[in-house]
C-alpha cells in the first residue's frame, strides 16, 4: 500500500509536468502514469542485482508521453532524487544514494536519446513534408534544441561533452562549479587532464572499452583534481553520442559530486577503528595492525605485546567523578605513547581500564623488566585535574614471541591471561608469559567456561561429609558439598568447583542449587530418622551478602517444611564483619527464623573478632587456609600451629564450639585431639559420600 508521502509526491510531480508542457491527458491519467513510473523506479532500486534499464525505458516513456517541456527533465530529476532517497520502501538498500544518482543519470540519458530520436524523426518527417512546412519544422527544431540546452545548462549534475579522443567540447555550469574552474578554461583541456594522476590509467581504460563497444555505459567512481590540487570525488556515468550514420561522434559524461559522502565514510571508518575517548587505535585496529606486522616481519623477528591494566581507576571515578576518570584515561594513553617513543610501537585502548602496546623489537628495545619500569614510571607521575594530582599504578602482562610462532588470537589471549595472573598478585606488578603456568590457567579457564553446561547436564552432584564430635565421635552434622564428575579430568572437589564457579559468575546459581538439593535430601532424612543430623551448608561471601538470600531460604523452608533448627548455614567471618555488606544483617535475620548460624573461615583477620559479638553463641569453624598450612607433623612447634592453637583457645574462651575440617592424616587427627577442638571432619575421619550411601550408614547405625 502506497504511503501518503508517495501519493503527495505524485501530485507534485504531475503539477510540475503540467506547468512545463502540455500533456494530452486528464490530470488523473497523468498522476496514474507518473505513479506507475515511481513504483517502477522504486522496484529497480530495491532489486538485486541492480539495473538501470528501467530508467532508460522511463526516459523514453516520458518523451513518448509528451513530458518534454523545457523544465520537464530538470523538474523530474530534482523531484525524484529526494523522494527516492527518503522512500520508506527503500530503507536498508545498500549504496542507495549512488544507485539513485545512477538511475537518474540513466533516465536523463534515456530521455536525451529518446528526445534526440524524436527530433530526428521529426526532421525526417519534415524533410518529406511539403516545402510550405519547412519554416515550422525549423522552428520546432530550434525549440527542441532549446529544451536540450536548458536540460544541459540547468542540470544539477555535472555534464561534459567531449569528442572520441576525450577533448572537451562543452561543460555545464554544475561541472565547472564542482571543479572550481571557469567553463571556458575547461573546454581547452582533455577530460583525462582533470582526473587524479593515480587514476588516469584506470579511467582511460574505461573510456576505451566504451568506444570499442565492450560496454554501453560507464558507471564508476573517479577522483578529479581541482586547481588547488584537492581531490574531488565523483560518481561518473558516461555514454556515447552517435552521428546520423550511427557511428560514435563523441561522449557525454555526467558527474555527481560525492566528495562530502566520501569524507563522511572516511570519518566513519576512523571512528570504527579508534577509541572515541583517547583517539587511540581500538582492539579491532590492533588486530589488523598485528596481522600486517606479521605479514611483513622476518620469521625470526621478536614481537612484544604488553597488556596493561590500570589499578584503582574505579576509586577515581567514584571519588572525583567519571569526568576525572576520562581525563586520566586520556593522560594514560598519552603517557604510554611517550613510554615507547623511539620504538616501532602501537598503543591501543582495549576498553575500560585496559591498554595494549605492540612493539616490533629492535636491538635497542629494552628488556621486559626495563620496559615495565618505564611504563610504571610514566604512569605514577601525577597529572593534575582541577588541582587534584591523579596517578594510577598498573599491572602489566608481557608476551614476547618470534614472528613465525605467533597466531594473532593466541598472542592476545596469552597477554590477557598473563595480565589476569599478574593482577592476582597485587597492584603495580608485572610478569612475563610463562608457558607452564599458561597450561594450568588455560585448563582452569576451560573448565570454568564449561561448568554451566555441566550443571545443566547433571555432571555436578551433591556429596555429604559427616562432622563428628572429637570427644566421642558422635555425628553432630552433615556438610553438603559440591562434586563435579568431569568426563575428562575426573572428579573435582568442592573447593575446586567453587573456584571455577567464581570465574564465570556461576557461584550464585551453584550455591542456590546446592541449598535446594541439600535441603530436599535433608528433609528425606528428617522423615526417616527422628534424630537425623543437622544439615550444614557453608555459604560463599557472595551468597552470604546476597540481598535475596533471606527470601530464598524462607521460600525453601515453606516449600519443603524443613525444620529450621536442623539447617546450619556457615557465614564467612569476612562477610559478617564488614559493615558495607549485608552478610551480618542476613545472618541475624536467618537466626530469627530458627536457623543455626555458624561463623566459618575464622582466624584470618583481626576483624573476625567482631563476629563473636555480632553473632552470640554461634559455633566457629577455623579457616581451612590455616589448617592447610600445617606440616605433615602438625604438633611440631610452628607459627601456624601456634596460631591455630591460639584461635581455638580464643573461641573456647568466648564460650563457643570450635570446629575444624580438612583432617587428612593420623598426625593431624591426634593434634586436633590435643588441641581440644570440639568438632572435626575431613577425608581421614570420614570420606565424602553420596546421599544413598550415607542414608544406609545411618540406618545401620540405628540398627546397631
Amino acid at each position: 500500500m502506497d504511503s501518503p508521502q508517495a501519493l503527495d509526491f505524485v501530485r507534485r510531480w504531475a503539477s510540475a509536468m503540467t506547468r512545463t508542457t502540455y500533456v494530452p491527458l486528464e490530470r488523473a491519467d497523468i498522476e496514474r502514469q507518473l505513479h506507475t513510473f515511481l513504483n517502477r523506479l522504486v522496484g529497480a532500486l530495491a532489486a538485486e542485482p541492480f539495473s538501470t534499464v528501467v530508467a532508460t525505458d522511463m526516459g523514453r516513456l516520458l518523451v513518448e508521453g509528451h513530458f518534454t517541456g523545457p523544465d520537464s527533465l530538470g523538474s523530474t530529476t530534482a523531484l525524484l532524487g529526494p523522494q527516492l532517497l527518503d522512500e520508506p520502501r527503500l530503507r536498508g538498500v545498500d549504496r542507495l544514494p549512488h544507485k539513485v544518482v545512477a538511475l537518474l543519470g540513466e533516465l536523463a540519458a534515456g530521455y536525451s536519446v529518446a528526445l534526440r530520436d524524436q527530433v530526428l524523426d521529426r526532421q525526417e518527417q519534415l524533410n518529406r513534408a511539403l516545402l510550405s512546412a519547412k519554416n515550422k519544422a525549423e522552428r520546432d527544431l530550434r525549440a527542441s534544441e532549446t529544451r536540450l540546452r536548458e536540460i544541459f545548462a540547468g542540470s544539477a549534475l555535472g555534464i561534459v561533452i567531449s569528442d572520441v579522443h576525450n577533448e572537451i567540447e562543452e561543460v555545464n555550469e554544475a561541472f565547472a562549479t564542482m571543479l572550481g574552474s571557469p567553463q571556458e578554461a575547461l573546454t581547452e583541456l582533455n577530460l583525462l587532464d582533470l582526473i587524479h594522476p593515480e587514476e588516469i590509467d584506470t579511467v582511460r581504460e574505461y573510456y576505451a572499452r566504451l568506444l570499442a563497444g565492450e560496454v554501453t555505459r560507464i558507471q564508476e567512481y573517479a577522483r578529479f583534481t581541482d586547481p588547488s590540487g584537492e581531490p574531488v570525488w565523483g560518481r561518473i556515468s558516461a555514454t556515447l553520442l552517435f552521428d546520423f550514420q550511427g557511428g560514435p561522434r563523441g561522449l557525454v559524461t555526467m558527474v555527481e559530486d560525492v566528495t562530502d559522502q566520501n569524507l563522511l565514510q572516511e570519518e566513519f571508518s576512523r571512528q570504527t577503528l579508534h577509541d572515541v575517548l583517547t583517539a587511540l587505535p581500538n582492539r579491532q585496529y590492533l588486530v589488523s595492525h598485528l596481522e600486517r606486522v606479521l605479514a611483513r616481519a622476518k620469521p625470526d623477528a621478536l614481537i612484544t605485546l604488553c597488556h596493561v591494566g590500570l589499578d584503582g581507576l574505579t576509586v577515581i571515578n567514584h571519588g572525583l567523578g567519571h569526568t576525572a576518570g576520562d581525563f586520566l584515561l586520556r593522560e594514560v594513553g598519552s603517557r604510554l605513547t611517550s613510554a615507547v617513543r623511539g620504538e616501532r610501537a602501537m598503543v591501543a585502548r582495549l576498553g575500560g581500564d585496559e591498554f595494549a602496546i605492540l612493539i616490533e623489537n629492535t636491538d635497542e628495545t629494552p628488556d621486559a623488566g626495563a620496559l615495565s619500569a618505564a611504563i610504571s614510571s610514566e604512569l605514577t607521575e601525577p597529572a593534575y585535574y582541577r588541582e587534584n594530582g591523579l596517578a594510577v599504578s598498573a599491572c602489566i602482562g608481557i608476551v614476547q614471541r618470534i614472528a613465525r610462532q605467533i597466531v594473532t588470537t593466541e598472542l592476545l589471549r596469552d597477554a590477557d591471561i598473563t595480565l589476569h595472573r599478574t593482577k592476582s598478585v597485587g597492584n603495580g606488578q608485572w610478569s612475563l608469559f610463562d608457558s607452564r603456568q599458561d597450561e594450568v590457567h588455560r585448563e582452569h579457564y576451560r573448565l570454568a567456561a564449561s561448568m554451566p553446561g555441566a550443571l545443566e547436564m547433571g555432571e555436578v552432584r551433591v556429596e555429604y561429609q559427616p562432622m563428628a564430635r572429637v570427644a566421642d565421635g558422635e555425628v553432630v552434622g552433615v556438610e553438603a558439598l559440591v562434586t563435579w564428575d568431569h568426563p575428562e579430568v575426573g572428579t573435582l572437589d568442592h573447593a575446586q568447583c567453587l573456584s571455577l564457579a567464581n570465574e564465570t559468575g556461576l557461584i550464585g546459581q551453584l550455591g542456590g542449587w546446592l541449598l535446594d538439593e541439600a535441603c530436599r535430601q535433608g528433609l528425606r532424612w528428617q522423615r526417616e530418622f527422628d534424630d537425623a543430623p543437622p544439615l550444614v551448608i557453608n555459604l560463599t561471601t557472595d551468597q552470604a551478602c546476597d540481598p535475596d538470600l533471606l527470601r530464598r531460604v524462607r521460600r525453601l523452608l515453606d516449600e519443603t517444611q524443613y525444620e529450621p533448627a536442623k539447617l546450619w548455614l556457615g557465614f564467612p567471618a569476612g562477610a559478617v564483619s564488614r559493615s558495607d555488606r549485608e552478610g551480618g544483617e542476613n545472618a541475624a535475620l536467618l537466626r530469627e527464623l530458627g536457623i543455626v548460624i555458624l561463623i566459618s573461615d575464622f582466624g584470618t583477620s583481626y576483624l573476625d573478632l567482631h563476629c563473636l559479638r555480632l553473632l552470640p553463641d554461634a559455633p566457629v569453624r577455623i579457616s581451612n587456609r590455616l589448617l592447610a598450612e600445617l606440616t605433615a607433623d602438625p604438633c611440631e612447634d610452628s607459627v601456624t600451629s601456634e596460631a591455630v592453637t591460639a584461635v581455638v583457645k580464643l573461641v573456647h574462651r568466648a564460650g563457643r564450639t570450635a570446629m575444624v575440617g580438612e583432617i587428612r592424616t593420623a598426625e593431624q587427627a591426634e593434634w586436633i585431639i590435643e588441641l581440644k577442638a570440639d568438632v572435626a571432619q575431613g577425608p581421614y575421619l570420614v570420606a565424602c559420600t553420596d546421599a544413598e550411601t550415607l542414608t544406609q550408614a545411618l540406618r545401620d547405625q540405628r540398627r546397631g
